[in-house]
């Protein structure tokens, strides 16, 4: 079964919209009001124009409370309808100082039937629609006739320009803010598109943490059976080529151990680990130094971050930066250059860059597709270094672009906000 055709009330952001658009909309209308009093004022009954202005004086401090209730919280659904009844009221008493049901103005009361029907709940929008019937169906009863007698031009002329304007007015009015309403609807609608995107690839990358936690877990035993053959070929080996390769051996299963242990703890997830509020400059140089222990490549290490600080989780941003060198050590492995690799961190105005350069194979044919889990270009990847990257980048509240490096190659730009602001 459907809903209504019309948006619901559904929250903070929603109330505001509404009660911000009813605040426009009513300056408009006692600008009009204004206006048509000044040009219309000779052919008044005298007594109407106190009342008009007093008229005027209330919808200005319904407005100016409306415009503080909007200011100071949440405005409910019952507000946005007394704010509507009033407007009607207030209509209703100007059409009534003015000629009552004859008044072509008489179409305004569309504007506010229209505005209850997107704003309010059906139940409160055919409330609103039952008053407006009432206020119209009172100017049959209760007027104040227009001497028009005295007019340069007559009264049948005059009613017909009232009735076009009345119209124009309508429209203008009607269309204006169903156009508003549906930009800001649309514009909500892609950030809740984006939110729920950002929530999929966290979802993806907690399934891929759970297997890759399990499979850390089962690695932990040959891990520890290696370590226990290790120290018997010590034992047995004793000279200095044997001692020397063993010791290579050994530092690179601890090498392996402490990836297991890091996975073990968050498996990449930045959600599964708190936050820390780390210089960024120290961390990316601790973390490029021991990958630059085990990788046997050169690296150029740039820091200009001004000691800028972020709020990542701290293993998970270790092990999505190892992810990116792995890349671009195995894409100049795979292009033949021997360069190596830069690595640069500098801070611009509210953000931090980290920008990881090679001069590997380059691009791939689908740009468009890197970072997806899974995706990958190499023979033996599973695309979710990349992924885990952009996915530490997006839950910190930034994100991970790839660009040619020159002729050949690739740089990596993860970008971060500063802790304490938000990056533009």
């Amino acid at each position: 079964m459907k809903g209504p055709p019309w948006p619901r009330f559904a929250g903070p952001d929603e109330g505001q919209l509404w009660l911000a658009w009813l605040i426009r909309l009513r300056w408009v209308a006692i600008l009009a009001q204004v206006v048509v009093v000044g040009f219309t004022f000779e052919f008044l009954p005298p007594p109407a124009l106190p009342w008009m202005a007093g008229i005027v004086a209330v919808l200005v401090a319904a407005n100016l409370g409306a415009m503080r209730e909007r200011r100071d919280r949440v405005p409910p659904e019952g507000l946005l309808l007394v704010q509507l009844v009033i407007d009607v009221l207030a209509l209703t008493g100007f059409l009534v100082l003015s000629g009552g049901h004859g008044n072509p103005f008489t179409a305004l009361f569309l504007i506010h039937v229209a505005m209850g029907a997107v704003m309010l709940s059906p139940r409160r929008a055919t409330a609103l629609a039952v008053i407006v019937g009432g206020c119209y169906a009172l100017l049959f009863t209760t007027r104040w006739r227009l001497d028009l007698s005295g007019h340069a031009v007559s009264e049948q002329t005059l009613m017909q320009v009232g009735q076009v304007a009345a119209f124009a007015i309508t429209v203008v009015a009607i269309l204006a803010f169903v156009l508003g309403v549906a930009n800001s609807l649309r514009a909500h609608r892609q950030q809740l598109l984006e939110a729920r995107d950002r929530t999929a690839r966290t979802d993806r990358l907690r399934s891929v943490g759970a297997l890759a936690a399990g499979a850390a877990h089962h690695i932990n035993t040959p891990l520890n059976t290696i370590t226990l053959r290790l120290s018997r070929l010590a034992r047995r080996h004793t000279d200095d080529a044997s001692r020397g390769d063993l010791d290579v051996i050994r530092d690179q299963v601890e090498r392996c151990k402490v990836v297991v242990e890091q996975l073990l703890q968050g498996a990449g997830d930045p959600s599964a680990s708190g936050l820390d509020h780390c210089h960024v400059g120290q961390l990316a140089d601790e973390t490029v130094h021991l990958w630059r222990q085990g990788a046997g490549v050169d690296v150029t290490f740039d820091d200009s971050s001004e000691d800028a600080t972020i709020e990542v989780p701290r293993v998970a941003f270790a092990h999505a930066l190892i992810n990116l060198l792995e890349n671009a050590r195995e894409a100049q492995a795979e292009s033949g250059a021997d360069s190596p690799i830069d690595v640069r961190v500098r801070r611009l105005l509210d953000r931090v860059e980290i920008d990881v350069a090679d001069q590997g194979v380059g691009m791939p044919l689908r740009p468009d597709q890197v970072g997806e889990p899974f995706y990958t270009t190499k023979p033996s990847g599973t695309g979710l270094g990349v992924y885990v990257a952009r996915v530490v980048a997006d839950g910190a509240g930034g994100g991970l672009r790839y660009a040619a490096n020159g002729p050949q190659g690739t740089v990596a730009t993860w970008w971060f906000p500063v802790a304490g602001q938000t990056a533009t």
